[in-house]
C-alpha cells in the first residue's frame, strides 16, 4: 500500500475522532450550562465527571491490559496542565467574568498551540493556510460573543484566563509527545483521576461549592453520571487525534464549543437569532477547514519522522 494511501486513511480516522471531540465537547458545555443554571456550581461540575471518568479509564485499562507504571508521571502531569488545571481556571472564569470575554480568551488556545508546535514539531510548521484560519476563527468567536464583550470585568481573572488559555494550548502540543509514547487509556487514567482530585481539593478549600435550595435531585445525579462517561469518552477520542494527527488538527475541537453553544442556545434556552451568530458562526466553519487544510502532514515528512 502507497504512503500516500495510508495518509489519507489515517487523516480519516483522525476527523473522525476529531469530529466525535468536538461533538461531544459541544454537548458537555451545554450539560454544564443546564447544570450550572440549575444552581450547581461549575467545579463541582468539574471534578465529579473527572473522578467518574478517570474511575472508568482505570478499569477499561486494566481490563485491557494496557495500563502501565511507565505512564503514571505522564499522565498526572497531562492532569495538572492539561486536566484540571485548564479546567478550574476556565470554570472560574465563567463564574467571575462575562461569558463572551471567557470565550473568547479560551479560543487563543490554539493559536498558542500553533506557535508553540512550530518549534517543536517537524510535521506542525506554521503556514498561511493556518494563520488565516486561527485569524478567522478569532473573529468568529468575537462576533459570537460580541454583546458581553463590553461588560466589566476585573483585569486579574481575564489575566488569569488568559494564563489558562496559554497552558492549554502549550498542553496540546505536551499531550502529542507523550502519546506518541505511551497508550492513550494508560495516560487518561491518571490523567482524569490527577485533575478530578486536584479540582475537589480547591473547591472545598476556595468555597466554591454550591447548590439548588432544594439540594441535588435524582436527576442532576443521572446527568453528573452521564457528563462522567462523556468526558471518558471525549478525552479518549482526543488522545487518539493525537496519535494519528497533528496538533493543528486537533485543536479544531475548540471551536465546536462556541458553535454547539450557539445552536444549542437556540434549540434548548429559546435564546434568539441575530446576524452576529449567522456570521460568526460561518467564520468558525471556514477557519475550521483552513487549518485543517494547514495541517496535513506531507507524506514525505511522515516517512522522514518515522
Amino acid at each position: 500500500m502507497s504512503i500516500a494511501v495510508i495518509s489519507k486513511k489515517i487523516s480519516n480516522s483522525v476527523w473522525t475522532y476529531v469530529s466525535f471531540t468536538g461533538v461531544v465537547y459541544g454537548a458537555g458545555g451545554l450539560l454544564v450550562k443546564k447544570l450550572t443554571n440549575d444552581g450547581i456550581d461549575p467545579f463541582t461540575i468539574t471534578w465529579v465527571p473527572f473522578l467518574i471518568g478517570g474511575t472508568l479509564a482505570l478499569g477499561t485499562g486494566f481490563s485491557r491490559g494496557q495500563l502501565s507504571i511507565a505512564s503514571v508521571i505522564p499522565g498526572i502531569i497531562l492532569g495538572f496542565v492539561a486536566g484540571g488545571g485548564p479546567s478550574l481556571i476556565f470554570n472560574y472564569g465563567y463564574d467571575e467574568l462575562p461569558t463572551g470575554i471567557v470565550t473568547l480568551l479560551i479560543s487563543l488556545g490554539p493559536i498558542f498551540t500553533a506557535i508553540v508546535a512550530h518549534f517543536v514539531f517537524d510535521d506542525e510548521r506554521f503556514n498561511s493556510l493556518k494563520g488565516t484560519g486561527l485569524v478567522l476563527a478569532y473573529v468568529g468567536v468575537m462576533i459570537l460573543t460580541i454583546d458581553s464583550v463590553g461588560e466589566k470585568g476585573s483585569l486579574r481573572n481575564i489575566l488569569l484566563v488568559l494564563a489558562g488559555s496559554a497552558l492549554a494550548g502549550g498542553a496540546g502540543v505536551l499531550t502529542r509527545y507523550y502519546i506518541q509514547r505511551h497508550e492513550a487509556i494508560a495516560l487518561l487514567a491518571p490523567n482524569m483521576i490527577t485533575g478530578g482530585i486536584i479540582v475537589l481539593i480547591l473547591t472545598y478549600a476556595m468555597d466554591r461549592d454550591t447548590q439548588p435550595p432544594g439540594g441535588l435531585a435524582t436527576w442532576h445525579y443521572a446527568v453528573l453520571f452521564l457528563f462522567g462517561i462523556q468526558a471518558f469518552l471525549g478525552l479518549l477520542a482526543y488522545f487518539h487525534a493525537n496519535q494519528l494527527g497533528t496538533t493543528g488538527q486537533v485543536s479544531v475541537t475548540g471551536y465546536f464549543l462556541p458553535l454547539f453553544g450557539v445552536v444549542g442556545g437556540i434549540i434548548f434556552f429559546k435564546e434568539e437569532t441575530s446576524w452576529q451568530l449567522l456570521v460568526g458562526g460561518a467564520l468558525i466553519v471556514v477557519s475550521m477547514a483552513l487549518i485543517a487544510r494547514g495541517s496535513k502532514v506531507h507524506p514525505a515528512i511522515t516517512s522522514e519522522s518515522a
